[in-house]
């Protein structure tokens, strides 16, 4: 729903993937081509979904990190009421329909 909105910029990709499926553990080139966007876009930005701690790290296997969306964020808890919101006003206007 948030690329509906907000278009299909890559960070509205990768945060619209990662609420939709909040139990899958991703690693950042799964994230990318999940997203449907360049690694090296991913990296672009990865800093900001860190430090607003979007993303947190689960597990580790050798070099490669696991990392899944952390519901205990105050900017993706912000997001999710958003998204909550829409999808109200969105199902008001069918119904009027």
């Amino acid at each position: 729903m948030l690329t509906e909105i907000f278009g299909g910029y890559p960070q509205v990709k990768v945060i619209d993937l990662l609420i939709t499926h909040p139990r899958i553990q991703y690693t950042k080139t799964e994230i990318a081509e999940c997203a449907e966007i360049g690694r090296a876009t991913l990296y672009k930005f990865w800093d900001v979904l860190e430090r607003y701690q979007i993303v947190k790290p689960t597990y580790q296997i050798g070099k490669t990190i696991l990392y899944t969306v952390n519901m205990d964020s105050p900017a993706l808890k912000a997001l999710k009421k958003f998204q909550l919101e829409m999808a109200e006003i969105e199902i008001a206007r069918i119904e009027k329909s």
